[in-house]
């Protein structure tokens, strides 16, 4: 999508909260005047549309503080975990708070089923499970033989996808802790790639039955598939376009309202300072997604202002029909600047060389020459030392 300049990839989480419409996003925050990576927790409670800062990190955290992770949301209101780096907490107050629970063995991992302060630890070889919201857990399965990263709506319930990458995979069930479990044929065009660490994968859906599963294919791009049947029948109901993995963090997640289901694609800016965070959300069973943008810079709380040179745009008329010309006024020190303009999915669709010039008019037409949809468009200046926050603009025609 973006090739302005170089950036590592962004690591950026989902998970449902127990609410309808509520989520949870992890992800890599901004990039001090030190050096220093800052990492956040953001809540929305309406599907992403806005976002409320809730917690925040540093990459590598002091000893004794918490490093941001792997969130999980429980069934319990306001109840969340945190694991990773040998360590799981628990938060009771929306993220805000959070209380140090165990050490656990480097390959173990936690899943949170949909009943109040349940939540279960597997280190692959075992299954253990708490009702306290994981202050002390139980044996249940030894040994686990299958993986199991998907809780199921009821307790003992699970689902996981086994199998080999251009061979087939199977998808997995089991109602009893995993000691008995039954094996789904996955289709091959369902499923059939792991794509640079992108392996197919499952989430549950909000009523019994309910699953989607997302996979990867060869070109860099992903589908979701819907089945209302535990799996036996799967529909496409989603292509994504081409994503550069590279650059971009993706995760997934459902919701807790039958057909929603959420997508997220993160990447640093091409500055390098912060992140830049789409939000998809669909409510017909990933059939089709409506997109929120964040841009997510250090003005959400009251830390200080990231220091960059201050590139002031603004276009005129907005909403526009036929055409816009968009101002700026840059810094002496800006070299090769560029207006860049981009859909509201991030996809780059033109591009003006500005130098020496403090207006631009863009007639609402891509690189091609062709005259793009109606909708929200975004715009910001970038160039070799300095870059502006997005505005947007909505073309009606």
């Amino acid at each position: 999508m973006f090739a302005l300049h170089f950036a590592p990839i962004t690591q950026a989480q989902i998970t449902r909260g127990a609410s309808t419409g509520e989520i949870y996003i992890a992800t890599d925050w901004y990039t001090d005047n030190t050096g220093v990576v800052h990492r956040a927790l953001f809540r929305s409670i309406d599907n992403g549309e806005t976002l409320t800062f809730q917690y925040e990190t540093l990459n590598d955290p002091p000893a004794g503080e918490m490093k941001l992770s792997q969130v999980l949301g429980d069934a319990a209101p306001g109840a969340l975990y945190n694991y990773g780096w040998n360590e799981l907490w628990v938060s009771f107050d929306y993220g805000e708070n959070w209380e140090y629970r165990e050490d656990h063995p480097d390959n173990a991992y936690y899943i949170c089923g949909a009943i109040d302060g349940v939540i279960y630890k597997t280190s692959w070889v075992k299954l253990h499970k708490s009702c306290n919201f994981g202050q002390t857990f139980d044996l249940v399965t030894d040994p686990l033989t299958i993986p199991v990263p998907e809780a199921g709506l009821a307790d003992g319930e699970f689902f996981g996808i086994n199998g080999d990458a251009g061979v087939g995979f199977v998808l997995i069930h089991t109602i009893d802790y995993a000691n008995t479990y039954t094996e789904i044929p996955i289709d091959s065009t369902v499923a059939f790639w792991q794509i640079s660490g992108h392996y197919p994968g499952i989430s549950r859906g909000a009523e019994p039955g309910e699953l989607y599963l997302v996979s990867w294919w060869p070109d860099y791009h992903y589908k979701v598939f819907y089945s209302s049947d535990t799996g036996q029948i799967w529909h496409e109901e989603y292509e994504s376009g081409y994503i550069n993995i590279f650059y971009w963090g993706v995760g997934y997640t459902a919701g807790r309202e039958p057909g929603s289901f959420y997508v997220i694609r993160g990447r640093l800016t091409p500055s390098g300072d912060h992140v830049w965070l789409y939000i998809d959300y669909s409510n017909d069973y990933g059939e089709t997604f409506t997109t929120y943008f964040h841009d997510l810079d250090s003005l959400y709380t009251s830390v200080a202002q990231i220091e960059k040179p201050v590139l002031k745009l603004s276009a005129f008329p907005n909403p526009f029909a036929e055409k816009t010309t968009i101002e700026f006024e840059m810094p002496e020190n800006c070299n090769n600047p560029l207006l860049n303009i981009y859909d509201i999915k991030g996809t780059l669709i033109r591009q003006y060389n500005i130098t020496g010039k403090n207006k631009q008019l863009w007639n609402g037409t891509d690189g091609n020459g062709c005259l793009v949809p109606n909708g929200v468009y975004l715009y910001n200046i970038s160039s070799s030392n300095t870059f502006s926050s997005f505005n947007k603009v909505l073309f009606i025609h």
